[in-house]
């Protein structure tokens, strides 16, 4: 017999965890079939997906570090992304 996770015990768990750590992070529900802790350290941002069936999926960017030219990549970042 297979056992089912609760998504809102993963959720718990994983809030518990960061609060001990005083990691800063947002909550949202940007998915249809999760919820989400946008976690920010210093240098890397983190996407926790806690999904309904319990499975949790986690992606990491890292910085690359200071840009030479602030403004020149803010103009990329702008041009890059200009419908």
């Amino acid at each position: 017999m297979e056992m089912k996770v609760n998504m809102f015990e993963v959720f718990k768990s994983i809030k518990v965890q960061l609060d001990s750590a005083n990691i800063y992070y947002d909550t949202k529900a940007y998915r249809d079939d999760a919820f989400s802790f946008l976690v920010h350290v210093p240098g890397e941002y983190w996407e926790i997906d806690v999904r309904e069936d319990g499975s949790v999926d986690v992606e990491v960017f890292k910085s690359e570090g200071m840009r030479d030219d602030p403004w020149a990549a803010i103009e990329q970042l702008v041009e890059d992304h200009t419908g």
